[in-house]
């Protein structure tokens, strides 16, 4: 029996979004044109993403025994993730995100509770790993509990997605046990160790990351994607879009990236599946409030056909 769940070990933040004209400069103190809070987290943004695209999601993390811990439940299960949070002392984590009029997007975090995700935790919860097709990661959580993650998930014959952000060191030999090493460009810069300009040298460059992974995915913004695997390296174009936000835009491709593969597409169908979705998400203001369903991706596609002819 095939398994259709995916299992996403990872991050739970509240974002408190900061709507400004620009950054401010040194010594500067900026006034903020509007603020919201919502709900955020790659590991969290990630799962309702796959979430509204019709799979089955299983989520393993932890929040803080606080209010923004118990809204950030009821939040996923309000999109029908299954949750097994580990409550903890330490505070929920938070973002905060300022989003500039050009639509730009600058954000740090607080790991709060993600950061108490341990090894025990995850070998308490094996019994999920059985149940999954598909298990996404991300750097939000210790190196310590993903490692315990991959292991589990390599016993259970689930394909594993490393989205390795934020951009830590990793061992190489870690990343190669899994199936897919997903990054963005200032991520992949990261890992090459040197500054890049153009797509065509992150290309060039490719070569290189695959000491991490044998398929790789590297997100280039509104420059599309290049996804690279034995057969080659195929570039991915952005779907043209009028981006209020790009907040979340990077989760938005990682979730629907898995819900294409559980499907049984080809990884670059999947790709392209994928940039659809991101950029339907960056016409929405906030992470997960924009994340696009399967009527919304069917309706543009129509909508699209009807333009064309």
């Amino acid at each position: 029996m095939s398994k259709r769940e995916i299992l996403v070990v990872g991050s739970i933040n509240v974002d408190l979004l900061l709507f400004q004209e620009r950054l401010p400069l040194r010594g500067e103190t900026l006034v903020a044109e509007g603020m919201r809070e919502e709900f955020g987290g790659k590991g969290a943004n990630q799962a309702v993403q796959a979430a509204r695209l019709d799979q089955s999601v299983i989520f393993l993390g932890a929040v803080g025994k606080d209010e923004r811990g118990r809204a950030s439940r009821k939040n996923l299960e309000a999109n029908r993730i299954e949750c097994h949070l580990q409550e903890v002392d330490t505070p929920t984590g938070l973002g905060v995100v300022s989003i500039l009029d050009n639509g730009e997007v600058h954000a740090t975090i607080l790991r709060g509770a993600n950061g108490d995700v341990t090894p025990e935790w995850i070998r308490d919860n094996a019994n999920l790993f059985e149940r999954a097709g598909v298990v996404i990661l991300q750097n939000e959580i210790p190196a310590e509990a993903n490692e315990e993650a991959i292991r589990l998930a390599r016993a259970a014959g689930a394909r594993i997605i490393y989205n390795a952000a934020p951009a830590r060191a990793v061992s190489p030999s870690l990343a190669q046990q899994c199936d897919y090493f997903i990054v963005n460009e200032e991520e992949a810069m990261f890992f090459l160790g040197e500054r890049l300009t153009t797509r065509a040298d992150i290309e060039d460059a490719i070569p290189r990351l695959h000491e991490y992974c044998a398929r790789l995915v590297v997100t280039l913004g509104a420059e599309g994607s290049l996804l690279a695997t034995e057969s080659g390296t195929h570039y991915i174009a952005a779907v043209p879009v009028r981006a209020l936000d790009t907040t979340g835009a990077g989760d938005a491709y990682v979730g629907a990236f898995a819900s294409s593969l559980l499907d049984g597409v080809s990884e670059v169908q999947a790709a392209s599946i994928a940039a659809k979705v991101a950029g339907l998400a960056t016409t929405g203001v906030g992470a997960q409030t924009s994340m696009p369903t399967s009527e919304d991706i069917t309706n543009d596609s129509v909508r699209a056909e009807a333009q064309d002819s």
